[in-house]
């Protein structure tokens, strides 16, 4: 088995256990924090695999690492902030 293959592999179980994590109901810090490290994980394998990041020019790594990052980071924000953000984006 080929690297492509395993890499695509671990990509279709973190995002089967995300599925599974789901179906659970539960909500709360534990399943923010699953969300954010495979948001981390899977952004990471394909970016550095699929898209060979790593071969690229600098610039093209940090704006695509950056987004990587910020979307984590909203996912942990709306956990701890979410009545606020709520309240935020509410129009009535």
């Amino acid at each position: 088995m080929g690297s492509a293959e395993k890499t695509w592999l671990a990509l279709f179980a973190l995002t089967l256990l995300g599925a599974l994590l789901a179906e659970t109901g539960h909500a709360g810090w534990p399943l923010t924090l699953a969300v954010a490290f495979a948001i981390v994980v899977k952004g990471s394998l394909v970016i550095d695999h699929y898209m060979e990041m790593p071969l690229a020019r600098a610039s093209f790594r940090i704006i695509l690492y950056s987004f990587a990052f910020v979307m984590t980071l909203m996912v942990l924000l709306s956990q701890g902030l979410g009545e606020a953000i709520r309240r935020l984006t509410t129009i009535y």
